[in-house]
């Protein structure tokens, strides 16, 4: 265990001056010894958020593979960041393995979810050791939560489709993939959202944010600017995130290495601001941590 764990109940706390603007960073409360990240708020302070999964007695689960098992867990948002009465995600159509990176619709009536193995009482027609990812989305049943979900329609289970995120307006659904058009390991594509579970043509986003390395946890903000992770030559160090804008005509334009403390010499991902647009949520790896995994609420000041 690396010594900086001794410092569980102190707060982590940076401000530095960054693009005209000054980010605070906070460790949060609810970060232990395990990996937790990607917070996605939804409505009424509700967040989701990847974590282990872990058993009544206290145990990470493992898969047959004796791998980590990775699940959603909820929780409420309080006025200073903190997550409160976290519960682990539990659906009708629980998933035998991982489900994690949520995105949702913007009226909160459903919810994707990234996952790498079949739900209960699923077939599948290749062999059950594959482990490639893919999009699942659930519908809000009131009074039962997100339930019937199933895999998005223009997933091919050769490839690995992941990190979903909607734009503010409804219109696309963003992620992460390795299909052929991809031109590196992974990189950003979007879909546009047309119904009734029917999606447009996919498209890679463009070689102004895909690079020849991996881009992954795509977010776009009401002003369409992107943020988004990636390890491309010339960052500080493993994932990085940066912001690009897009254009009127949904061109996106150069992206833009964002500073410390927002990045890292480790991995830093999963950016997200919150309705205000003044604070939001990013995980990181980096020295200094509680785990493998933590979860860093922000502030912004002009």
């Amino acid at each position: 265990m690396k010594q900086y764990l001794l410092i569980l109940t102190l707060i982590f706390t940076i401000s530095v001056s960054s693009q005209n603007e000054t980010y605070t960073l906070k460790n949060i409360s609810i970060n232990d010894e395990l990996s937790q990240y990607g917070v996605v708020h939804v409505k009424d302070n509700i967040v989701y958020f990847s974590r282990y999964k872990v058993n009544s007695f206290g145990t990470v689960e493992r898969n047959s593979g004796n791998q980590q098992i990775f699940t959603l867990y909820h929780g409420e948002m309080t006025k200073d960041g903190e997550i409160v009465n976290a519960k682990e995600f539990v659906s009708s159509d629980r998933f035998v393995f991982n489900s994690s990176s949520a995105g949702f619709s913007v009226d909160g009536k459903y919810m994707y979810a990234t996952t790498n193995e079949k739900k209960r009482g699923d077939v599948y027609k290749y062999d059950d050791k594959t482990r490639n990812l893919r999009m699942e989305r659930g519908e809000y049943v009131e009074g039962k939560g997100y339930m019937k979900f199933k895999p998005l329609p223009f997933c091919d289970e050769r490839y690995s489709y992941a990190h979903p995120s909607v734009s503010p307006d409804g219109q696309y659904l963003y992620f992460t993939s390795n299909i052929p058009q991809a031109k590196g390991p992974t990189d950003i594509f979007r879909v546009k959202i047309l119904g009734n579970n029917k999606y447009g043509k996919i498209e890679n986003i463009g070689a102004h944010v895909n690079s020849p390395r991996k881009e992954m946890f795509p977010y776009i903000t009401e002003g369409n600017v992107l943020y988004f992770s990636s390890d491309r030559a010339k960052g500080i160090g493993g994932l990085d995130i940066y912001r690009v804008e897009m254009d009127s005509d949904g061109k996106f334009g150069k992206p833009v290495l964002m500073s410390a403390p927002i990045n890292s010499e480790a991995d830093d991902m999963c950016f997200e601001l919150l309705t205000d647009g003044k604070s939001g949520y990013l995980s990181s790896n980096r020295e200094g941590g509680k785990g493998e995994d933590d979860i860093y609420y922000f502030t912004i000041a002009n």
